[in-house]
């Protein structure tokens, strides 16, 4: 009987009642077993599909497959074991060989398949591997030119980049970077240019310039400011040393003063050498100017010191510092009535410089009486009134006519007040000095006379008279000197009232002469 149809035949006879059984049983088990018990009779393991077989139809009984396949087991397994030994043996060493010669041809195809596909696959990856790290650190090599700042050889590795890969965006942005900020290095060397010639205006535009495109570019907006405060030191320069050149000694003073406030160490030698000269310059311009006006004596005073600290100890400041002190000095002490002392002091200004404060020194100590060389063309010059004289002599008039008004109305210390300013007022009158001083020192005795003050009314009637005495107008004391012989005896035995009494008579006959408005005036009360 054919093995084939015998089991086609056990299948069909026993399928119905495997079934069943299967139902009845685990199927799952009994089909793993089954299945690895073909396995091991397609493998020719006899011995493990019989016990395999075996297992199955134990769990199985009724298993027709398996009791077919045990039995078609137990005949190869009996058939294999009557196969003769020498055979068997024989057969494997003729295996073994081959499977080696098998084994080593596998092993040489692989190898062979290996280098090719090295050959096709990984070489070329390899490098192309290769080429795209050069690329990436040419690159890098590119950026770190551009990073350096070294922009023509960050040009030159951009562009051989871009030579190989001209499409590469990275390389095109990187090139455009390297020209951006070459122009940029450019228009900031520029901009240096300028500023180190003092262009400003130059300067500004192209750090504008730079700005618009690059806000933070090497501190620009830091240059920027530190150029328009340039700008604005030279302009401020420029205008002090036009007015400076134009003798505008105030003007040239203004704008130095400012740029000197802004920037101490701007154009310092020159700026100290022209402020100096125009605080010294202005100083004498006002005493001159104003013919001595004791107010524009005053500011000269403070100029000069303004110079002397910029130049300490410098000849020509000191001597206008000590003229314009001694000046000031004889103007209060012959308003005073110390008409010695005001000789003394305006002699030493007349020594110096004769024609101090327009000659007004000169005819102050004419005024006082003092002796001077000065022509008498230059007194009659001094007689014409200024500007300055004019206003000196509406203010004189008014304060003298004050003090008429508080006399009539009994307010002697009133009275006395406006005529001790009138006095003040009266040494800018020029060769009229020793008039306005002496019809001033007349009213302000009378002022005190009226408040019983008889000592000061005293003292004040001897300084009108020794005023006019020594003047350069000086009426003859021939026909007064009695009165003043006697007063002055009443004067030692402290008799100030009797004293007065002479006194006013010396008074009379010089108002009547000396054409001082005082022609009817007593000084009695």
């Amino acid at each position: 009987m054919n093995l084939n149809s015998k089991e086609g035949e056990y299948v069909e006879a026993e399928s119905l009642q495997s079934i069943a059984s299967l139902e009845a049983g685990s199927q799952t088990d009994t089909d793993a077993v089954y299945q690895q018990s073909l396995l091991h009779f397609q493998n020719g393991e006899w011995q493990d599909a019989l016990a395999g077989f075996q297992d199955v139809l134990r769990l199985c009984p009724d298993h027709a497959e398996a009791r077919a396949f045990l039995e078609e087991t137990r005949l190869k397994a009996s058939l294999d074991q009557d196969k003769p030994k020498p055979k068997r043996f024989r057969l494997q060493a003729v295996k073994r060989p081959a499977l080696i010669l098998i084994i080593l041809s596998l092993i040489v195809a692989l190898g062979m398949g290996l280098r090719w596909a090295y050959g096709h696959w990984v070489e070329p990856g390899k490098a192309l591997q290769q080429q795209e790290l050069q690329k990436a650190q040419q690159l890098e090599q590119a950026y770190q030119y551009l990073a350096e700042r070294d922009y023509v050889a960050a040009e030159e590795a951009f562009r051989t980049f871009l030579a190989k890969d001209p499409t590469n965006q990275e390389a095109q942005e990187g090139l455009a970077e390297v020209e951006r900020k070459a122009a940029l290095a450019e228009s900031y060397a520029q901009a240096q240019q300028a500023i180190a010639r003092q262009d400003w205006d130059e300067a500004l535009r192209i750090l504008g310039a730079i700005i618009e495109q690059d806000p933070g570019y090497k501190g620009v907006q830091a240059q920027q400011a530190h150029v328009q405060e340039q700008q604005q030191l030279s302009i401020l320069f420029d205008e002090a040393e036009e007015a400076y050149h134009a003798s505008d000694w105030q003007e040239a003073i203004s704008s130095y003063e400012t740029l000197t406030n802004l920037d101490t160490e701007y154009q310092k030698q020159s700026v100290t050498e022209h402020l100096f000269e125009c605080y010294l310059k202005l100083g004498i311009s006002l005493v001159q100017t104003t013919k001595g006006e004791s107010e524009a004596v005053h500011e000269a005073q403070d100029l000069y010191q303004k110079a002397l600290a910029l130049q300490p100890q410098q000849p020509e400041a000191m001597q206008e510092t000590a003229l314009a002190k001694s000046y000031l000095e004889g103007q209060t002490r012959l308003a005073q009535g110390d008409v010695e002392g005001a000789i003394a002091a305006l002699e030493w200004v007349h020594e110096q410089r004769p024609d101090y404060a327009d000659g007004n020194a000169a005819a102050l100590l004419k005024t006082a009486g003092g002796d001077t060389e000065v022509a008498q063309t230059e007194i009659d010059d001094s007689t014409a009134p200024s500007a300055a004289e004019g206003s000196f002599q509406q203010q004189y008039d008014s304060l003298m006519q004050q003090g008429d008004t508080a006399i009539a109305a009994g307010d002697y210390t009133q009275a006395e007040q406006y005529y001790r300013q009138a006095t003040s007022i009266a040494i800018h009158g020029g060769y009229n000095s020793a008039r306005w001083l002496f019809a001033a020192y007349v009213k302000a005795g009378t002022a005190s006379a009226r408040k019983d003050s008889y000592e000061q009314a005293v003292e004040q009637a001897r300084t009108a008279i020794r005023i006019m005495t020594k003047s350069a107008i000086a009426i003859p004391s021939s026909s007064y000197a009695n009165y003043i012989e006697q007063g002055d005896r009443y004067v030692e035995d402290k008799d100030y009232q009797n004293a007065l009494a002479e006194y006013d008579k010396a008074l009379r006959v010089i108002g009547q002469k000396c054409d001082c408005g005082l022609e009817n005036w007593s000084i009695l009360p």
